[in-house]
């Protein structure tokens, strides 16, 4: 009986000083140290650890591709709970994509009202639009974005397969223009007086205007000259023939 009772103690204590493996949660197979996650959701193999930031899955591989659907046609994670509904409703890649493109197509037809008003998108046809109170309005040049504070960088990306469909059903209305921009006089002012006194512009506008700046100058020279890289949307999605007008080029006045 001591025997046994030591023998107990013994697993005890074993139990509790043994570090214990996260053995619950799914592990990334390129780095298995690291855990597999599906966006910003961690994948476990026991219900009990479900919650807002973990899914519970004994299919992580295909978990993982339903959220890369969410990403693909609405450019945005999966949230753990949607997720958590598919996984438990066994839904099919398949039937979830169809979803999401109907919804997706829903925004299109009533963009004005959706959450993509008063935001920018871009298109594989290289075009950059500004999602106003009445459809949407392209933004032609670099220069427009800026009078109006629109920044490259914080576009949305109208998937590819949805090109199409967007085109076909939002409202197109008048390109912006250059004068009707909140920072118009700011801008014109940095172009054809040459002000580098950037302090009256959002800080984030002054970054945007600093990195094309270290690139080549969009206020002097007289043609594109960024050096050429796969996806460069500066090149992609603008006219830059105003540069054509730039002091000392072919169109000065």
């Amino acid at each position: 009986m001591k025997k046994l009772l030591i023998f107990t103690i013994i697993l005890f204590f074993a139990a509790v000083l043994t570090p214990q493996a996260d053995a619950a949660t799914w592990k990334d197979r390129i780095f298995p140290a690291e855990p597999y996650m599906a966006g910003d959701c961690f994948m476990v193999d026991q219900p009990s650890e479900a919650d807002e930031t973990h899914v519970y899955t004994l299919n992580p591989d295909n978990t993982n591709e339903l959220s890369m659907s969410y990403l693909m046609r609405w450019r945005r994670n999966a949230r753990c709970d949607e997720l958590q509904f598919h996984v438990d409703h066994n839904t099919p890649l398949s039937r979830l994509n169809a979803w999401l493109d109907e919804i997706a197509y829903g925004w299109y037809a009533n963009i004005s009202t959706s959450h993509l008003k008063h935001q920018t998108v871009s298109t594989t046809r290289h075009e950059w639009f500004y999602i106003g109170d009445n459809g949407i309005h392209r933004i032609p040049d670099w220069l427009t974005g800026l009078s109006w504070g629109l920044l490259i960088g914080d576009r949305i990306s109208i998937p590819s397969n949805h090109t199409e469909q967007f085109y076909n059903t939002v409202a197109l209305g008048t390109p912006l223009s250059f004068n009707d921009g909140t920072y118009a006089s700011e801008i014109d002012s940095i172009w054809h007086d040459g002000i580098t006194d950037y302090s009256d512009l959002p800080d984030s506008m002054v970054e945007e205007i600093d990195l094309v700046m270290g690139q080549m100058n969009p206020f002097t020279d007289c043609s594109f000259g960024w050096g050429a890289f796969p996806g460069n949307p500066w090149r992609n999605l603008f006219d830059w023939s105003y540069m054509l007008r730039n002091p000392g080029c072919a169109l000065a006045d």
